[in-house]
């Protein structure tokens, strides 16, 4: 997907907005040659040609779209992500109303700060199945307050102490059972 692309004035604009979304978690990231700015200011261009509903949306949570790449490998996390240009931020995006926590498994990092992009909500995270003397990290859920959430697309930032360090196993079949 190209900015070019998302200038469709026939298109949904949620439909969009989860393309944006979808096509940064794939490593395309439609805003790449734009003149999209961390901070959302002066994205001339998006007012022009972009729906305001879909310009809106883009603005509040540009920090999630601004040179991000590709997100967590699949079985990290159940939705769509994008990683920061440092590698330090990792982007979460959540569909809807979530009925529970959402879950992220196996960063090694340390979490330094949670929140939700565009209005700064700050979130605590809880860990299970941690245990101190295993390699393995335990299981990150990240409540989610509902009064808080976009009506479209929430984006939730979690903020690394270091560039993402991810827990790969390497699973075999038993050879012995002795």
């Amino acid at each position: 997907m190209s900015f070019k692309d998302l200038a469709d004035k026939k298109a949904d604009y949620k439909t969009q907005i989860n393309s944006i979304a979808r096509s940064i978690s794939d490593g395309t990231n439609p805003f790449k040659d734009s003149d999209l700015s961390a901070d959302g200011m002066d994205f001339k261009s998006g007012k022009k040609e972009l729906k305001p509903e879909v310009f809106n949306w883009v603005t509040k949570n540009a920090e999630s779209l601004y040179k991000t790449d590709k997100g967590l490998p699949e079985g990290h996390y159940q939705g769509l992500s994008a990683l920061s240009a440092d590698k330090q931020t990792v982007y979460l995006f959540v569909e809807g109303k979530p009925t529970g926590p959402i879950a992220l498994k196996g960063i090694k990092n340390k979490i330094s700060r949670i929140r939700i992009v565009g209005e700064g909500t700050m979130v605590e995270p809880e860990i299970y199945n941690k245990l101190y003397w295993s390699s393995v990290p335990g299981i990150v859920y990240i409540p989610l307050p509902t009064d808080r959430l976009d009506k479209d697309l929430t984006v939730v930032a979690v903020l690394l102490d270091g560039p993402l360090d991810l827990y790969r196993e390497k699973v075999g079949a038993i050879e012995s059972n002795l």
